[in-house]
C-alpha cells in the first residue's frame, strides 16, 4: 500500500505540478499580443478628398526603418505589430504632382489597436514675382513695397509684404487652398522716391506649382529735361558797306572820289548865276564806318544817314562842276549874250 500510494501519489504530484508550465506559456503569449501597437494613416488633399499612392516610412530612434508603404485607393495605410514607444514618420512622396509633402513628425505608438493619424498634404505653392519698373525706361526700381492678401480673406488672414531689391523684383511662395487656384490682391503701398504709382493694385490668379507675376510701372515725378539751347552767335551782326544805299548811275560820284566836301558855308558866283551850298559841320566828313544792325531802329538810322550822304554828294558834285567851268567859257557866254542883246535892239 505505501508503494502504491507513493506511486499513486507520485503521479498526482506530477499531475498536479504539470499544469503550471502550460498556464505560464498561455499568459506570456497573451501579454505579447496586448503590448504591441499600430498606426493607421488617413491621407487627404486640402479639399478633403483621399489621395492614393502617398509613400510613408516609419523609423525608430536609431534611424532604422521599421515599416513603410503607400496609401491605397481609400487614402489609408496601416502599420501593425509595432513596439510601443516613439517613432519618426517620414512622407517620401505626395502621390500627386499638385501636392506637396508634410514635414517629418514624431508619433507615439501605444499598445492596442492601430491609432488613426490624419494627414493633409498642401497644394504646391505658386511662385510669385513682384516686379516694379520705371514706366519710361523699363528699369527696375528698388525699395518698392507691396502688400499681398488672399482675395476675400477676413482680417487680412494670410497677408504678407514684399520689398523689391536692386533689380526691382521680389519673390515669395503663394499658398494655394484649391485645386483650381487662389486669387491674390497685390497692392503697392510704397513707391520709390521720385516716383508715383500708375496702378494701385492688381489681382493675380495663382495655381498649384506654377509661377505668377504682379507688375507695376511707376512714373517719374522729376521735371522733364529742358530743350538744349542752340549755339550762341559768334559775334554781333553789323551793317557792311554793301548795305549802305548806293547812288544810281544818274547821280554824280561820291564826295570821297571827287575831293573834300565844302566847309560849313560856301558861295560862288559865275556870271548871272549863283549857287549857295550850306553844309553842317557835323556832316563834312559824311558817314564813316558801319552801323550795328540791331533791329528796326538801327535800320531807320542807317537810311537817314544814307539819305544825308546822298544829298551832300549831290551838292558837292554840283559845286565841283561849277568850279571846273573855265573862265574863257564864261566870258564867251557873256559876249554872246551882249551880242544877242545888241542885235535885238
Amino acid at each position: 500500500m505505501t508503494v502504491a500510494t507513493a506511486v499513486a501519489t507520485a503521479p498526482i504530484a506530477v499531475a498536479a505540478s504539470a499544469p503550471t508550465p502550460s498556464t505560464s506559456a498561455s499568459q506570456s503569449t497573451k501579454a505579447e499580443a496586448t503590448d504591441s501597437g499600430g498606426l493607421r494613416i488617413i491621407k487627404t488633399n486640402p479639399e478633403g478628398n483621399p489621395v492614393t499612392g502617398t509613400g510613408f516610412q516609419l523609423l525608430d530612434t536609431t534611424g532604422q526603418t521599421i515599416a513603410d508603404g503607400k496609401t491605397g485607393s481609400d487614402g489609408t495605410l496601416t502599420f501593425s505589430g509595432l513596439a510601443p514607444g516613439i517613432a519618426r514618420l517620414k512622407e517620401t512622396t505626395s502621390g500627386s504632382p499638385l501636392l506637396g509633402t508634410v514635414p517629418d513628425q514624431d508619433v507615439v505608438i501605444v499598445p492596442g489597436p492601430p491609432a488613426d493619424l490624419p494627414i493633409t498634404d498642401p497644394y504646391k505653392a505658386a511662385a510669385l514675382t513682384l516686379k516694379v519698373t520705371d514706366k519710361t525706361t523699363g528699369k527696375g526700381l528698388a525699395g518698392a513695397v507691396a502688400n499681398v492678401v488672399p482675395k476675400g480673406a477676413k482680417d487680412d488672414k494670410g497677408a504678407f509684404t514684399l520689398t523689391t531689391g536692386k533689380d526691382g523684383t521680389a519673390k515669395a511662395p503663394l499658398p494655394i487652398g484649391k485645386k483650381t487656384g487662389t486669387t491674390y490682391t497685390v497692392t503697392q503701398t510704397k513707391v520709390p522716391a521720385g516716383y508715383r504709382s500708375q496702378t494701385t493694385s492688381v489681382d493675380v490668379a495663382a495655381v498649384p506649382g506654377q509661377p505668377v507675376t504682379a507688375s507695376f510701372a511707376n512714373t517719374s515725378t522729376a521735371a522733364p529735361p529742358t530743350q538744349k539751347p542752340t549755339a550762341r552767335p559768334t559775334g554781333r551782326p553789323t551793317a557792311s558797306a554793301s548795305d549802305q544805299p548806293i547812288p544810281s548811275s544818274s547821280q554824280s560820284a561820291s564826295p570821297s572820289s571827287q575831293g573834300p566836301l565844302p566847309s560849313a558855308s560856301a558861295f560862288t558866283t559865275a556870271g548871272s548865276d549863283s549857287a549857295s551850298i550850306t553844309a553842317s559841320s557835323t556832316d563834312d566828313a559824311g558817314p564813316t564806318g558801319s552801323l550795328a544792325n540791331t533791329g528796326s531802329s538801327s535800320t531807320t538810322i542807317t537810311l537817314l544817314f544814307g539819305g544825308v550822304a546822298l544829298l551832300l554828294a549831290g551838292a558837292a558834285a554840283f559845286y565841283l562842276s561849277r568850279l571846273r567851268t573855265k573862265p574863257g567859257d564864261a566870258q564867251s557866254a557873256a559876249s554872246a549874250g551882249e551880242h544877242r542883246s545888241s542885235s535885238t535892239d
